[in-house]
């Protein structure tokens, strides 16, 4: 596997996890952007986590393509993928990760949002890439935080089925849209000085390559962390319904994977938990569902670091485990990422060493 990063705390993959592993955050407040506070009825910023020199003078999909430009030219510059012939990419699928498609945020008619990310986004990022990956090998998974598990799973059904060897899996997602932050300020969602209790918008590109063992051993090129075992599923009672997220379907998805692996578990698990009381109240419930079966896991939290990156968080959370894992950070030879959407997809994923 390799992997490429675009993040506020590092323009490179190498850089974004050492400085995580680090502690380093680098949190500012976005004067461009403010609320109203509900006491004083002054208007006071919010703060964030852009990619300062980077993404300014960008919006939305422009700032999407910025970030999976980056991401990608991270990639490419790894050494067992760097100088690849057209017949390597012949042989590659693209998986795209984003946000949901919101007719609001992209002030389309109903039903229009997809398509437009399809036009806007998905087609020009394609030909900009200049890889000769084969149109109908290209898929578009707009399901947020839970859309690396699909994608992935998705890359591992052509694999199988379409005689392709590897798959190159792009996320990216930005909260530091105005219309996006509006439509967070509305819901009460953002963090502020009287409302703790909320995210700080973050924004991230992270691109991975996987490959079947047989392509990699063809190639003479040896990945230490391989991708063991991914489960996704759906919440019936996610956020977006209204109701009390109960934490059953991330809770299956979890004991699906966690099915082939020694009990209980304590190793290390890479979660999306952002500061809303939504997502601590399901991940409370997925503990009581597992029982034992998840014991005293280290849990990591990278929106402390680089903010809520929506849709990239999956992404960067696989980063980050194979970076620990193959320097020898993790408590166990393997390590969960976790994933859930507030409109009811989620998903784990597993990484262990190859070695092992």
């Amino acid at each position: 596997m390799a992997t490429g990063a675009v993040t506020s705390v590092g323009h490179s993959v190498e850089a974004a996890c050492a400085a995580i592993r680090a502690g380093i955050s680098r949190p500012r407040k976005l004067r461009e952007f403010r609320v109203v506070e509900e006491e004083s009825q002054e208007d006071i910023p919010v703060s964030g986590h852009p990619i300062r020199g980077y993404t300014e003078g960008f919006q939305l999909i422009g700032r999407w393509l910025r970030l999976a430009r980056g991401a990608v030219e991270d990639l490419l510059s790894h050494p067992g993928v760097s100088g690849r012939p057209a017949a390597f990419w012949e042989k590659t699928g693209l998986v795209v990760v984003t946000p949901p498609a919101d007719d609001e945020v992209f002030l389309s008619a109903p039903g229009g949002a997809l398509e437009q990310i399809r036009e806007s986004y998905l087609q020009p990022l394609h030909r900009s890439l200049g890889l000769a990956i084969a149109e109908p090998n290209v898929a578009l998974i707009s399901s947020g935080h839970a859309g690396t598990a699909a994608g992935l799973q998705q890359g591992q059904q052509w694999m199988a089925s379409h005689g392709l060897e590897r798959v190159v899996l792009v996320a990216v997602d930005s909260y530091l849209d105005e219309l996006l932050l509006q439509q967070l300020a509305s819901h009460r969602r953002l963090k502020t000085e009287d409302h703790p209790v909320g995210l700080m918008p973050g924004e991230a590109g992270v691109c991975l390559l996987v490959e079947t063992d047989a392509s990699a051993r063809r190639r003479g090129v040896e990945s230490a962390i391989r991708i063991d075992t991914i489960a996704t599923g759906r919440e019936p009672d996610h956020f977006g319904s209204g109701r009390q997220n109960m934490g059953r379907g991330l809770a299956a998805c979890i004991q699906d994977v966690l099915s082939g692996l020694p009990s209980p578990f304590e190793g290390d698990v890479y979660a999306d938990l952002n500061g809303e009381q939504w997502r601590s109240h399901e991940w409370g419930c997925v503990r009581v569902h597992l029982g034992t079966r998840l014991g005293a896991a280290r849990l990591h939290l990278p929106v402390t670091y680089v903010g809520d990156v929506g849709a990239a968080s999956g992404a960067l959370g696989v980063c980050l485990a194979a970076h620990d894992l193959s320097r020898g950070h993790g408590r166990q030879a393997c390590s969960l990422v976790v994933s859930s959407s507030e409109h009811g997809a989620v998903g784990c994923m597993s990484l262990r060493r190859s070695d092992t």
